[in-house]
């Protein structure tokens, strides 16, 4: 009882009918910029608006069983390309990865590892610039691909332009803060990171789909609707955080480098997706219903002029 009566308060304290539309917006809308310029330097400094890790740019990646810290690893490979040092989640399995590297320099690593290792103790396994490029188109295709699906979905369902429209780019401004924030943390994308991206579109068309069909399709007090869809979208994506935080404290003590990168940019996107959700798609749901609203009261009004226009007309013919 004494949690829900603070729960009631908390929701009181953020209640965001108080506030003006443009309000609402202008937050979401600047950190999105923000995230834009993040973008657009990092193609400027490496050539695209991501950092691309080894699975999109090409590289050589070593599994090896010891017992030596990661700042011993970055030690000994310090003549390498070294990208990546982490664990696998394996015992004590170590995953070392490094940037494109010429023959001799392979041949180089190739004798390091079997002096320190010993010949057939570690795995090793070549990604070619080529063949990244190709992953990283396929994995564009594939996020596009999920986002025009889901965009045809949303617009089926609601039937309209702008509700639909807003839940489509909460969802897309939800992808762009992620990657931006992976460049300001220096987080490269990979296959699982693609993945999380992925993820992502869901979470956010979940939470956006709850407060549209809230709003439009229930009956009463619009700022009502959106306290009370507040709650239960708010609870929602909090117990989702929570099992990623969880995810990320696992991963980052166990030391499972796929992960740790995983949970990393879901917790980004869910972040950004509380304030596209319930600042940014609420704002403009709220100046979309007040509008429609307005639009039924003028026509009422209307007809009802012409109704007694009508009457008195009668009137005058019958006198």
């Amino acid at each position: 009882m004494r949690e829900d009566e603070e729960r009631e308060s908390l929701f009181d304290k953020i209640d965001i009918t108080k506030y003006s539309v443009k309000s609402l917006v202008a937050i979401p809308l600047i950190i999105l910029l923000f995230a834009f310029a993040m973008m657009a330097y990092t193609q400027l400094s490496v050539g695209s608006p991501v950092l691309l890790g080894m699975d999109f740019q090409g590289g050589t990646m070593v599994r090896v069983g010891t017992d030596e810290t990661r700042e011993e690893l970055t030690a000994k490979f310090a003549d390498f390309p070294l990208a990546l040092v982490g664990g696998t989640g394996v015992g004590n399995e170590k995953r070392v990865e490094f940037g494109p590297m010429s023959k001799s320099q392979r041949d180089e690593l190739i004798d390091l590892l079997n002096a320190d290792y010993g010949v057939g103790s570690y795995q090793m396994a070549n990604i070619s610039p080529v063949f990244g490029k190709q992953y990283l188109t396929q994995g564009l295709y594939a996020l596009m691909l999920a986002f025009f699906l889901m965009a045809i979905v949303v617009f089926a369902v609601f039937r309209t332009v702008i509700p639909p429209s807003a839940v489509i780019f909460a969802a897309f401004s939800d992808i762009v803060v992620a990657v931006a924030c992976m460049d300001l943390i220096g987080l490269e994308l990979s296959l699982g990171t693609v993945a999380a991206l992925l993820m992502l579109i869901g979470y956010s068309v979940d939470s956006n789909v709850l407060l549209t069909t809230n709003l439009l399709r229930k009956k009463g007090d619009l700022n009502e609707k959106l306290r009370n869809t507040m709650k239960t979208g708010i609870m929602m994506t909090s117990t989702t955080l929570t099992a990623i935080f969880a995810m990320f404290i696992v991963s980052y003590f166990i030391d499972i480098t796929i992960l740790k990168a995983i949970s990393i940019v879901l917790i980004f996107g869910l972040v950004m997706d509380l304030m596209n959700t319930w600042l940014l798609n609420a704002g403009i749901l709220k100046w979309y219903i007040e509008k429609q609203e307005k639009k039924k009261f003028v026509r009422r009004g209307t007809k009802r002029d012409v109704a007694k226009r009508k009457a008195n007309t009668n009137k005058k013919v019958k006198a």
